[in-house]
């Protein structure tokens, strides 16, 4: 089992600086973001890539990859969204192929409308996957699909649905989102894992707090029930931290963020004992 932790964390550092802050909380993998924005700004350049392969290269337990996701829908109404969707998923699988990244988490379709989806939305999304899922079965790249936070216009936020789609695609994996899950209710995040546990190979954890979600989990303990259910269900990929910084009522030093890390670590280490 691998802990890592997602570069969105550490967003303000060049990338040099979040592989040596992950490193000194005690954390040798990193789920990179695309869209982590000082490689994503330059990203086209052969130099800035090298470099990325560099700083990620220093990380003893590698990496896994998050597709962009930012201004992107597979299911949008607008059909220059859905096909840069597509585009930047494909671009992600070939980065991931250079990174031998262990896997590509990308994110369901949703209804651009605040509204139920329709059929046409769900077929934009099963045509997405489709492509994607081709492209990274052709590369090598393990895909896996995201369970998104519950609202109206969602796709795949509970696990009826994300079953029905996983089933249509053999070799498609499931990263959970803990926290996602848990915004409905603790419950359907175990159904998840009683329903889904054969198929999960990434987990962002982190824990819900006031209504709003990635909250450091260590603070109140609240994750237990479901990451016990977890370990005891005998996952054994990758754990991922997830914590949103705007959380917090300023901006944390480095020094902080570290602390942070270290502590979110140290819980996770309280409750899976066989993390690298």
């Amino acid at each position: 089992m691998h802990l890592s932790c997602s570069s969105l964390f550490l967003w303000e550092y060049p990338l040099y600086d979040i592989m040596d802050i992950l490193q000194k909380a005690g954390i040798n993998s990193v789920e990179f973001w695309a869209e982590t924005p000082f490689f994503w700004m330059d990203r086209n350049n052969e130099t800035t890539v090298a470099q990325l392969i560099e700083a990620i290269s220093v990380m003893t337990q590698g990496c896994t990859l998050h597709a962009p996701v930012m201004d992107l829908n597979p299911s949008s109404y607008n059909d220059l969204v859905h096909e840069a969707t597509i585009k930047e998923t494909l671009w992600s699988i070939e980065l991931a192929s250079i990174l031998n990244a262990r896997v590509v988490t990308i994110h369901p379709g949703k209804r651009t409308a605040h509204r139920k989806p329709t059929n046409e939305d769900r077929e934009k999304f099963m045509k997405y996957l489709e492509i994607s899922f081709k492209k990274a079965k052709g590369s090598g790249v393990n895909l896996s699909l995201e369970n998104s936070m519950p609202g109206v216009q969602s796709m795949c936020s509970d696990p009826g649905e994300m079953k029905e789609v996983l089933d249509q695609f053999p070799g498609l994996f499931f990263t959970f989102d803990v926290v996602h899950a848990c915004l409905n209710s603790p419950q359907t995040a175990l159904s998840f894992i009683s329903e889904l546990g054969d198929r999960i190979i990434n987990v962002h954890i982190g824990a819900p707090h006031n209504g709003k979600p990635h909250f450091p989990s260590h603070y109140e303990k609240k994750m237990d029930i479901i990451l016990q259910r977890l370990r005891d269900s005998g996952y054994k990929g990758d754990l991922t931290i997830e914590i949103d910084d705007k959380i917090y009522p300023g901006q944390l030093t480095r020094e902080e963020k570290i602390k942070e890390l270290k502590s979110e670590r140290k819980y996770l280490e309280s409750i899976f004992n066989d993390i690298d």
